[in-house]
């Protein structure tokens, strides 16, 4: 039977019991801050050019009617009703999406998800 022989003057190491946020992570603090660091400069760069982005374009052709001017909507949203373009001798039927005037944009349902142009539908008046 061999005896067991313990060093007086060997100390075992103790890990500190709290280490915060790395507890878990088997990497060095100095690491795990700049990895830490990096993430939060892309979330501040990533915030910052959503800030900057002024959205979708949303322009007019009245096709010989007084001007009407483009709106910038986010994704998804309604496009907000501009006054109506006149023209003399015709009446204004609505926005449409070709210029063709074939395909009406439905302000109620249609919703924006590109950059796109609308064209005015005119019925000539009798």
């Amino acid at each position: 039977m061999q005896e067991q022989r313990t060093n007086p003057d060997h100390q075992e190491e103790s890990t500190p019991k709290f280490r915060g946020l790395y507890r878990y992570v088997n990497i060095s603090v100095k690491s795990l801050d700049r990895i830490i660091f990096a993430c939060l400069a892309v979330i501040v760069l990533v915030v910052a050019l959503e800030l900057r982005n002024p959205g979708l374009t949303v322009t007019f052709d009245s096709k010989g009617g007084t001007d009407v001017p483009s709106q910038n909507q986010m994704y998804g949203q309604h496009l907000e009703e501009p006054q109506p373009p006149s023209r003399e001798g015709y009446a204004f039927t609505g926005w449409h999406r070709d210029p063709a005037c074939d395909v009406l944009w439905d302000l109620e349902t249609d919703v924006i998800v590109t950059d796109i142009t609308l064209y005015a539908g005119w019925q000539k008046k009798e």
